[in-house]
């Protein structure tokens, strides 16, 4: 097993990769993600192995919701260029359903925000405290 001190440092800059990953696109959580699963066996036995195990359930989380919402993204777009492609008298019907979808993702998405960031916070309040997640 590694220094603890070490380790301590290892989870604070996964946490930091994971805190700045929105605005870099997920870069910095692909790079964190990698960086938690090369660690994790390093810190097997340790407080700091709970840590890795929330890194990487965030970011595995948060990357089927991306895919999921990018999927309903694209239909609820469609279903809306569609809508306005069809003739009189049903024009605009499907308006309705991709608006609806499209709001509901922006709920969706929201929430996925709050947990995303209550967990990396939490977790790193943690780390800095040096508990377990």
């Amino acid at each position: 097993m590694s220094d603890t001190g070490e380790e301590r440092n290892w989870v604070l800059a996964t946490y930091g990769l994971f805190l700045i990953a929105p605005a870099s696109s997920g870069l910095t959580a692909l790079i964190g993600v990698i960086l938690a699963h090369l660690r994790r066996d390093a810190a097997r036995g340790s407080l700091y192995e709970s840590h890795y195990r929330n890194l990487i359930l965030v970011f595995w989380v948060w990357l089927a919701f991306m895919l999921l919402a990018g999927a309903f993204a694209f239909a609820g777009l469609a279903g809306i260029v569609l809508s306005l492609m069809q003739p009189w008298p049903v024009k605009g019907f499907g308006l309705y359903h991709g608006a609806l979808t499209l709001g509901l993702l922006i709920l969706a998405f929201v929430i996925v925000s709050i947990w995303y960031y209550w967990r990396l916070l939490s977790g790193l309040i943690r780390a800095l405290d040096d508990k377990p997640y």
